[in-house]
């Protein structure tokens, strides 16, 4: 099992990664890389480096080719703070 994560994580993340994170929580099965780059406004490259940032600050979870958000103190990853 997955440690949980917490907001404080999410929150040192930049706005690009932040981004991605809540792109990722708009589908809680997970979502590829290729669906990902229709809904984020950056390069492959730095979609796959925000998604290994990510992963390793324990935010997100890859299970073969689909990437999901993990739920940070229990909240929806899906809505925005902002």
């Amino acid at each position: 099992m997955a440690p949980r994560t917490n907001s404080a994580a999410l929150n040192i993340q930049p706005r690009q990664r932040r981004d991605v994170y809540h792109a990722l929580g708009k589908v809680p099965a997970g979502r590829s890389v290729k669906d990902l780059l229709a809904d984020v406004d950056m390069p492959e490259h730095d979609l796959r480096e925000s998604l290994r940032k990510l992963d390793a600050a324990g935010l997100v979870q890859r299970n073969n080719a689909m990437w999901r958000a993990m739920s940070s103190d229990g909240g929806d990853p899906a809505i925005s703070p902002n």
